[in-house]
Order: structure tokens, then C-alpha cells, then sequence
């Protein structure tokens, strides 16, 4: 299959561009557009383009109006979509013969929406889940072609849950394929055990020290790895006189760091901030 790419994240492109050839498919380009800053970080649009494997040619639209003719300059059949801020619209959905494949990081239909993995820490989950379905008109709704999860172990830091994602985006992503390229049209979802995952109110951001450990500890790690607007981005706290963002913590002193005795009696155990 041609397979064209929405994106705005270097990594994402590096991740599944090697995957998709070795499936035996051929990507043939990205579309993007500048987006909101603020959702992944900023990347500027050369990191994009420096990521490109030889002979794929990236495409920046300059706003979502125009996706559906510059996704129909690559001739692909079908699209695939992660880390992309921007909603397509219909008339680019209907544009490759197979349609639009995207990776969503959850167990849909749970945690539709922007901020599936800061929510997933928030609640204390023990697995991070994934999805690939086929995208509609609607936010996270379409077909499931096929999921899975991985383990969390509640220690892990941004990195390392943003490397359990991209495990799983590789290892469903060539069966995925597999069954598109099949005609399969996936399964329907239903809306009995459906969420939306936004983003985090602002009040989310700031810690309270009479809460219980875990659950501020569980506050600290959903801010690692959560998509935002621009605004306040936490979590803050005063900390010795200072006011900071706690970017790691532990529920045991294995790793050193600065005891905080929390609500429940027990000890939160600050290992790294930054000003605030």
C-alpha cells in the first residue's frame, strides 16, 4: 500500500516510517501544519522535515482546509494519523481509498479525547492501552481494527511511558496493516464504558499536601506526560521556601530525595524540580 503520514512529531515519524517499509508498504508522505504549540511541546517544522526518510516528501498545509488536496497530491491509499493536534476534516478523511488509520493511546472507547495518557496516570492504571481504529467525522469514535496494552508499574518516568507507547505503536502497527489491507472494517464502537480524557483543569495543577501519597504521586507523574493548552502547567507547590514544579517523585526514599509528609501520615519523596 502507499501509505501517507499526519503528523507533527519527529519521533513519530522515525518510529513508524522504518515499520511501514518493513511491512512491505511504502510511505509516500507526511501532511502537517504548524498546530498549537503547546499540546506536544514545541517542535519547529524543520525537525519534521529533517526526521524524513530518503525520497518522502512532507507536505504543510497552512490550515486544516487544506489537508484533503494536498493528501490527494500523494496518491495514497490509505492515511495514517499520530501526534497530530489538529482535527481532520471530512473531506480529507475521505481521501485515500482505505481511509484514515489512527493510534490512539487508550482502550477505546475509553478515554476518547486529547489527553488519554495523562489520565490514564491520573487514575493510577495499571497497563497503558492502545487503539488503532479508523477515524470519522467524530473524536476517537471510528471502527477498532485492533488493540492491546502494555504493563505500568507506577514508577516510571516520561520517557519511559512514552517508550512503553511507541513499543506498542510498532508492534500492533504491522498487523494492523495487515488486516486494512485485507478489507477488514473493523469492529463498531459501542458508548456503554466510553470517557473523554481532556485536558486537566486549571485548579489540577497545583499540589495539596493533605491529600493521600499515592494520589499526589500519581498527580505528579499525569503532568509528566500530559498534552496541554497553553497556560498553567503543574504540578506547583511551595518547597522549602521556593516556589517550584515537582517534575519526580517517589513513594519510598530507594532513591534519596526530599521527604514531604502527606495527608494519609505518609512520606512523598521529592526527587527533581524546577522553578516555577
Amino acid at each position: 500500500m502507499r501509505i501517507a503520514l499526519f503528523t507533527r512529531l519527529p519521533g513519530v515519524l522515525q518510529t513508524i516510517a522504518p515499520v511501514v517499509a518493513g511491512a512491505g508498504h511504502e510511505l509516500v508522505g507526511v501532511v502537517t501544519t504548524e498546530g498549537p504549540p503547546g499540546r506536544y511541546g514545541h517542535f519547529p517544522l524543520a525537525t519534521l522535515v529533517d526526521a524524513r526518510p530518503p525520497g518522502v516528501d512532507v507536505l504543510v498545509a497552512a490550515n486544516a482546509r487544506r489537508f484533503a488536496p494536498l493528501l490527494a497530491a500523494l496518491d495514497a491509499d490509505l492515511a495514517l494519523c499520530g501526534g497530530f493536534p489538529v482535527r481532520i476534516p471530512a473531506d480529507a478523511l475521505d481521501v485515500p481509498r482505505l481511509g484514515v488509520l489512527n493510534g490512539h493511546p487508550s482502550p477505546l472507547p475509553r478515554y476518547r479525547g486529547p489527553n488519554p495518557i495523562g489520565w490514564a496516570l491520573r487514575n493510577g492504571d495499571t497497563e497503558l492501552g492502545f487503539t488503532f481504529h479508523f477515524m470519522d467525522a467524530e473524536i476517537d469514535t471510528g471502527p477498532i481494527v485492533l488493540q492491546s496494552a502494555a504493563p505500568l508499574t507506577g514508577d516510571e518516568g516520561a520517557g519511559d511511558v512514552i517508550g512503553v507507547l511507541l513499543g506498542l505503536w510498532t508492534s500492533l502497527l504491522p498487523r494492523a496493516l495487515a488486516l486494512v489491507e485485507a478489507g477488514g472494517p473493523g469492529t463498531l464502537q459501542g458508548d456503554d464504558d466510553a470517557s473523554y480524557a481532556g485536558f486537566f483543569e486549571p485548579e489540577f495543577a497545583e499540589l495539596d499536601w493533605t491529600r493521600p501519597a499515592e494520589e499526589i504521586h500519581r498527580q505528579v507523574r499525569a503532568w509528566q506526560v500530559a498534552a496541554m493548552r497553553d497556560g498553567v502547567h503543574g504540578p506547583l507547590t511551595e518547597l522549602d521556601g521556593r516556589r517550584v514544579r515537582v517534575l519526580r517523585t517517589r513513594l519510598d526514599g530507594r532513591d534519596g530525595g526530599t521527604p514531604v509528609e502527606c495527608g494519609d501520615g505518609a512520606l512523598l519523596w521529592v526527587l527533581e524540580t524546577e522553578p516555577a
